[in-house]
């Protein structure tokens, strides 16, 4: 985790973090939020396959060795379940000879047994947009750093809403809209494995594109103590992927950075 981090501090790569989700799809499986496509499954299969290009980190889970440092509900899924049923694709990566970052650069507390360093990994991790302006691209429930102080240090904040759910349908309006609004932002991608190809996509940019997932629920666990995954009231959570009963949030400062939504 550190040293990806580390990675993409020093040389300001972009990122795209592959979880249990996205191989999934590549599986031929459906995921909660996405119907399983097959061009997206293969988008997905071709950039893990590829590894890290241009100036941009590819990540998978670091669960390969040390398990002991997750909780046990962690272990035993990664055993139970992403292990075997990725057997043959994951001998497929093995091959290629690639290195990859981890994906859990944004999910530093939870799943860890070891939470004494989460601190200090959050701050260094708010470095990655410290006075700088962000384009934040999200779904509509994921409300990331609304109600907390995840993004406080930035100089300012601009938001597309993308859907909750099937974002990979609407792609080609995603990014239309994210080449229309970039400027010279740090773009904070938050959209499951639509994500992965919009990052692969704009490649021509010059902009640092960042896939950061769930850091959200991440830092709000973090925050309250958290030593399970509790459902957020107001926004969509990590691993509660049916977003029900999410109250709705009266906050303009969230209201003002919104400047497109795509449905």
């Amino acid at each position: 985790m550190d040293e990806s981090l580390d990675l993409i501090l020093q040389d300001n790569k972009s990122v795209i973090r592959f979880g249990d989700g996205e191989f999934d799809l590549i599986r031929g499986a459906s995921i909660p939020y996405q119907t399983y496509d097959s061009e997206l499954a293969n988008r997905l299969k071709d950039i893990i396959l590829r590894g890290q290009f241009n100036n941009t980190l590819v990540c998978l889970p670091d669960v390969f060795t040390k398990p002991e440092r997750y909780q046990d509900f962690t272990q035993s899924f990664y055993e139970t379940s992403f292990f075997p049923n990725n057997e043959s694709f994951l001998k497929e990566i093995g091959q290629t000879g690639n290195w990859y970052g981890s994906t859990f650069i944004s999910r530093p507390y939870i799943d860890l047994v070891d939470k004494s360093k989460s601190a200090a990994y959050f701050d260094k991790l708010k470095q990655l947009w410290s006075g700088r302006d962000l384009l934040i691209v999200e779904g509509a429930l994921t409300r990331s750093g609304v109600e907390n102080d995840l993004f406080t240090n930035t100089k300012s904040i601009k938001r597309i809403i993308a859907p909750s759910k099937n974002a990979y349908q609407k792609i080609d309006q995603i990014e239309q809209m994210i080449r229309e609004n970039a400027e010279d932002r740090l773009v904070l991608l938050m959209l499951g494995p639509t994500a992965k190809v919009i990052v692969d996509d704009l490649q021509d940019l010059d902009n640092q594109l960042i896939d950061l997932g769930h850091i959200d629920s991440e830092y709000e666990w973090f925050k309250m103590g958290a030593t399970y995954k509790v459902k957020l009231k107001n926004k969509h959570t990590a691993e509660f992927n049916f977003d029900e009963n999410i109250e709705a949030v009266h906050d303009q400062t969230y209201e003002n950075e919104i400047i497109g939504k795509i449905e």
